[in-house]
């Protein structure tokens, strides 16, 4: 059952977590955790994402949970949810405040998506990936150990690359993994970014069936003039869809 809290020692729960959120989520007595822009900004993500509305007796696994945002998403659709991060010490509270305040008993695993494996997690009917892939070291390999937990449906969403040219050519920036990855995105801007071709390609290549690519990077012309002039690729968000 959710914990019976007040408006006002919601609010006192909240201050002690604030500034640090990532999603605007809803804590009940007209409480987020975000201000009305960023609530506008994650409704669009859930409209472009497409998210099937009706997840009544489908396993679902959120990698890349952090405080929960989609977590909670999926259970509101009818989901049984495995949520899996490397949360830090302040998002993982965060993630563990929401939880006992709406009463949930989400199961969860503090691990790197590398370690991923169908014997420890199982598998799932839908493996969702938002903001994960670019922090990764070896993209592809974690691409094939997402498809062995994967016995549906892979919904996909991370930073594409914008080259001036040859936006469909499968080609990649160098992923250093997040220890490096701070250095060279303040020199490149891209760090771990990958073309759409690329996306494509590597999910065909890691077992996935069927790639559907539901979203390209917005304003992309202006970009690869941009990318032209500058001399370098910029980068936006993609969001494709795999089916095994």
């Amino acid at each position: 059952m959710p914990e019976t809290l007040s408006k006002q020692e919601i609010l006192d729960g909240l201050a002690k977590l604030r500034p640090s959120w990532h999603s605007p989520i809803d804590l009940g007595h007209g409480i987020f955790t975000k201000d009305e822009r960023a609530r506008k900004r994650f409704a669009r993500r859930l409209r472009l994402l497409r998210i099937p509305d009706d997840l009544r007796g489908k396993s679902v696994l959120d990698i890349g949970t952090w405080d929960g945002f989609f977590t909670w998403e999926f259970e509101k659709r009818g989901a049984k949810v495995l949520a899996l991060d490397m949360w830090d010490e302040p998002a993982l509270e965060q993630f563990l405040w929401v939880r006992r305040l709406k009463g949930r008993q989400v199961p969860y695993r503090r691990m790197d998506v590398f370690d991923l494996s169908p014997e420890g997690e199982g598998v799932f009917d839908l493996v969702f990936c938002a903001g994960v892939l670019y922090h990764l070291r070896y993209p592809l390999a974690t691409l094939e150990k997402i498809r062995k937990c994967c016995k549906g449906q892979l919904i996909l969403e991370t930073v594409g690359m914008v080259p001036a040219f040859h936006n469909d050519f499968p080609m990649m920036a160098f992923f250093p993994g997040d220890e490096e990855a701070e250095r060279l995105s303040r020199h490149w801007g891209i760090s771990g970014a990958a073309t759409v071709g690329w996306l494509k390609e590597a999910l065909l290549s890691a077992g996935f069936q069927r790639v559907e690519v539901v979203h390209k990077p917005s304003f992309r012309l202006w970009k690869q003039l941009v990318a032209l002039v500058r001399g370098k690729p910029q980068g936006g968000r993609v969001i494709v869809h795999a089916f095994v």
